[in-house]
């Protein structure tokens, strides 16, 4: 196996499943790391950065790194949300998620690129579907609130 990604599948064991908690529940040092204030989070991002950064030295596609770094968005996303976003941390494993596009790359790079293009098409309709969708509603209310104003004044 390539020594990269040997490298890469260490670091990911170790940010995000290396100790294993009740019920075989795994948990890593990103979820511990990211309860230090203010500089946790930032430890745990350049960590994962790199993860990404050597998965574009290994060549993967762009849509594949893409994918991994919406895998990490997702849980800063969510990381602020007070306390909640803390916990978070230690289910999502955006490094453990990344670990897998890059071993799927590394075996179909095609494939990997297929699936990661679904599901970022996928992501961009459901977006643009939710975007119309508040637009539909707001151009209703608009109307109810014109109807409502004509009303009023007649």
């Amino acid at each position: 196996m390539d020594i990269k990604l040997e490298n890469i599948k260490k670091i990911s064991r170790l940010m995000d499943s290396q100790f294993e908690g009740p019920f075989g529940f795994r948990f890593g040092w990103d979820g511990l790391i990211g309860l230090i204030p203010f500089l946790g989070d930032f430890i745990t991002n350049v960590i994962s950065i790199y993860i990404i950064s050597q998965a574009m030295l290994m060549g993967c596609s762009a849509s594949v790194l893409l994918r991994m770094g919406l895998n990490l968005l997702v849980e800063n996303l969510l990381d602020l949300i007070p306390f909640l976003g803390n916990f978070f941390d230690f289910f999502w494993k955006a490094n453990e998620k990344n670990l897998r596009l890059l071993e799927l790359h590394s075996l179909d790079p095609k494939g990997a690129t297929f699936e990661s293009r679904l599901v970022l098409g996928g992501l961009a309709f459901g977006l643009m579907a939710m975007m119309a969708g508040s637009l539909a509603i707001t151009l209703l209310l608009l109307e109810k609130m014109y109807q409502f104003v004509l009303l009023m004044f007649s």
